[in-house]
C-alpha cells in the first residue's frame, strides 16, 4: 500500500538528483571566465565547458529512459547518480581543458540517465491522489534550478574556489545514492521487451547530436555557415530513418504513435516554445544586467532568481492542476510569461532594479503555471506504462527548445545591435560635432568611435575615457616641452578645458550606447513574448478538463516491483 512515508522520500531522493542535475546546466556559465584564465584556454574552447554538458545531455536522453523502462528505473537512476558525482569529481580535479571539457560531456551523459527517470522512478510509490503534485513539483524544479544556476554559481565563484561548483555535487549525490538505495524499489514499463533497438537508438542519437550541435554553433558562425547548414540536413535525415525504422518495429523505443495524440503533440510543441521563452528571459536579461546595467553577476544573478521566488510562491495554486484540470492553468501560464517577456522590452538602462525584479516575478508566475500542468498532462495522456518516455520527451523538446531558443536569439540581437550601433555611432558623432573640443580632439574622437566594431567596445566606456585623457595628457606633456615657458599657462589652460569637455561628453555618449542596446534588446524581448503567445495556444490543445483529470487520476496504477 502506498502511504505518506512510501512516496516522500522516494520523492525527496529523486529531487536531489533532478535539482543537481540541472543545476549543473547553468551553474558553470558564470564561472567561465576564471576557468578561461585557469587554463590559458580561449573563448572558443570555454564554450565547449557549457556545449559538451548539453549535447551529451541531449543526445542519451531518449536511450536512457528506454534502458531505464528495460531494465530498471531504479538501476539506471542509481548509476547516472554515480556516475555524476564521479564526473563531478574528475571536472574538479582536470589538469587541462580538454580532460574538463570530456568530464562535462559525461557529467551530461549522467545527467541524462537521472532527470527523465525520476518522474517514473517515484510516481511507483505515489498515491494517486498525489500523483499531479509529485508531477508539479518536478516540473517547477526545473524552472527553479535554471534560475538559481547564476546565482549559485555567482556566489561560489566570487568567495571559493571555482572549482566548488563541481565539489558541491560530492554531499548531494552520496545523500541521493544511499536514499534510493534504501527507500525506492525497482520499476519498469512491463510492456517493453528487453531486446535493444540499436538501429532506432544510432539514427535518433544522430539526428539529436546534429541538432543540438548545429544550433549551438549558430552564434559562432550564423546560420548560413556549410557546418550549420550539413548538421540540420543530417538532423532530418536521420530523424525520417528514425521515423522509419520505428514505425515497422515491433518493440519500438519510442513509439511514435504517440503523437498520433494531438494533445501530446501539442504538449510537446508548447515546450519547445516554452525553451525560447526561458533563454529569452534567462540568458538574454544575465547579459542584459551584466552589459547594460553594469551590474556584476551575483547580482544579476539574484535579480534573476526573484523569478523563482514568485515560481515557488504559486507552486501551491499550481499544484491544484490535479484537481481542477491543467486547461486554464497553462494558458494563463503562457500568457503571463508573454507579457513579462513584452514588457521586459520597455525595461531602461536606468530603471530601478525593483522594477526589474517585478517584471520578472510577472515571468516567475508563468513559469509555475506552465511546468506543472504540462508535464502532468503529458504524463497523463500516454499509456501509464509510458510514463518514463513521455517524461524523456518533455526533457528532449525543452533541452531542444532552449537550443533553438539560442541560436535564434543571438543571431537576431547581433542584426539588432549591429543596426542599432550604426545609428548610435551617427548620434555619438553628431554628439561631438557639436561639442566646444578642439577639432584635432574632435577627429580622434571621431576616428574612434568610426572603428568600433563590437558592442563590448562600445559599452566600455570607462576604459576608453580614460584612454582619451591619458592620450591627451601625453599630448599635452609633449607640447609643453617643445613650447616656451611663457607659453605653458595658455596651452594647460586649453587643456584642462579640453578635459572637462571631455569628462562631460562621456557621460551623454555612454547614454546614447545604452540606449541603443536596449532598443536591440527589445526587439528580441518582443520576439520571445510573440513565441509564448504561440505557446498558449499549444497548451490549450494539450490541455486537460477537471472531468477528464479527475479520470485519469483515478485510473492511474504503475507497475512496482517489491
Amino acid at each position: 500500500m502506498k502511504g505518506k512515508q512510501s512516496y516522500m522520500m522516494p520523492v525527496i531522493a529523486a529531487a536531489l538528483g533532478f535539482f543537481m542535475a540541472l543545476l549543473d546546466t547553468t551553474i558553470v556559465n558564470v564561472s567561465l571566465p576564471k576557468i578561461t584564465a585557469y587554463y590559458e584556454s580561449t573563448i572558443d574552447q570555454i564554450s565547449w565547458v557549457v556545449d559538451s554538458y548539453n549535447i551529451a545531455f541531449g543526445v542519451v536522453l531518449l536511450t536512457a529512459v528506454r534502458f531505464a523502462d528495460q531494465f530498471g528505473r531504479k538501476k539506471i537512476f542509481q548509476i547516472g547518480l554515480i556516475l555524476f558525482v564521479v564526473a563531478s569529481v574528475l571536472c574538479g580535479i582536470s589538469q587541462s581543458i580538454e580532460l574538463l571539457i570530456l568530464f562535462r560531456a559525461i557529467q551530461g551523459l549522467a545527467a541524462a540517465m537521472i532527470v527523465p527517470v525520476c518522474v517514473p522512478l517515484v510516481l511507483v510509490h505515489t498515491p494517486n491522489e498525489k500523483v499531479g503534485i509529485v508531477t508539479a513539483l518536478f516540473g517547477i524544479m526545473a524552472g527553479i534550478s535554471t534560475a538559481l544556476g547564476p546565482t549559485i554559481g555567482g556566489v561560489i565563484s566570487e568567495y571559493f574556489a571555482w572549482q566548488w561548483i563541481f565539489y558541491i555535487n560530492l554531499p548531494i549525490g552520496i545523500i541521493a545514492v544511499t536514499l534510493i538505495y534504501t527507500f525506492v524499489h525497482e520499476s519498469y514499463d512491463p510492456t517493453a521487451s528487453k531486446k535493444i533497438d540499436w538501429m532506432g537508438m544510432i539514427t535518433i542519437s544522430i539526428s539529436l547530436f546534429a541538432l543540438i550541435y548545429g544550433l549551438l554553433q549558430v552564434k559562432e558562425v550564423g546560420w548560413s555557415s556549410p557546418l550549420v547548414l550539413s548538421c540540420l540536413i543530417c538532423s532530418v535525415i536521420g530523424l525520417l530513418f528514425f521515423v522509419m525504422i520505428e514505425s515497422k518495429n515491433k518493440d519500438p523505443m519510442l513509439p511514435v504513435q504517440l503523437f498520433k495524440n494531438y494533445q501530446f503533440a501539442s504538449g510537446n510543441i508548447a515546450l519547445l516554445c516554452l525553451g525560447i521563452g526561458m533563454m529569452c528571459v534567462y540568458f538574454l536579461m544575465a547579459f542584459y544586467l551584466t552589459t547594460v546595467k553594469g551590474i556584476s553577476q551575483i547580482q544579476a544573478g539574484l535579480i534573476l532568481s526573484s523569478s523563482s521566488i514568485a515560481t515557488m510562491l504559486i507552486t501551491p495554486l499550481a499544484a491544484k492542476a490535479n484537481k481542477w484540470g491543467t486547461l486554464w492553468f497553462g494558458v494563463i501560464g503562457y500568457v503571463l510569461f508573454s507579457i513579462g517577456t513584452y514588457l521586459l522590452g520597455f525595461i531602461s538602462p536606468d530603471q530601478s532594479v525593483w522594477a526589474i525584479v517585478g517584471v520578472l516575478m510577472i515571468v516567475g508566475l508563468g513559469s509555475g503555471l506552465i511546468f506543472s500542468p504540462l508535464s502532468i498532462a503529458l504524463i497523463l495522456q500516454v499509456p501509464e506504462e509510458k510514463a518514463g518516455i513521455a517524461s524523456g520527451l518533455f526533457q528532449v523538446s525543452r533541452v531542444i527548445g532552449a537550443a533553438v531558443g539560442v541560436a535564434i536569439l543571438v543571431v537576431m540581437l547581433q542584426h539588432m545591435m549591429q543596426n542599432e550601433m550604426i545609428t548610435a555611432k551617427k548620434e555619438m558623432i553628431e554628439k561631438i560635432e557639436i561639442s566646444k573640443l578642439s577639432d584635432n580632439t574632435k577627429e580622434k574622437l571621431k576616428l574612434q568611435f568610426e572603428n568600433y566594431k563590437e558592442k563590448n567596445e562600445l559599452t566600455a566606456n570607462k576604459s576608453s575615457l580614460q584612454d582619451v585623457l591619458h592620450k591627451l595628457t601625453d599630448e599635452e606633456e609633449k607640447l609643453l616641452k617643445s613650447s616656451p615657458d611663457n607659453a605653458h599657462a595658455e596651452i594647460k589652460k586649453s587643456f584642462a578645458i579640453e578635459r572637462e569637455e571631455i569628462i562631460s561628453l562621456y557621460p551623454a555618449i555612454e547614454k546614447i550606447i545604452k540606449d541603443h542596446i536596449s532598443l536591440a534588446y527589445k526587439a528580441v524581448f518582443r520576439f520571445g513574448a510573440i513565441v509564448m503567445l504561440i505557446g498558449a495556444v499549444f497548451a490549450y490543445l494539450n490541455g486537460i478538463n477537471a472531468r477528464r483529470m479527475k479520470k485519469y487520476i483515478r485510473e492511474r496504477n504503475f507497475e512496482v516491483e517489491r
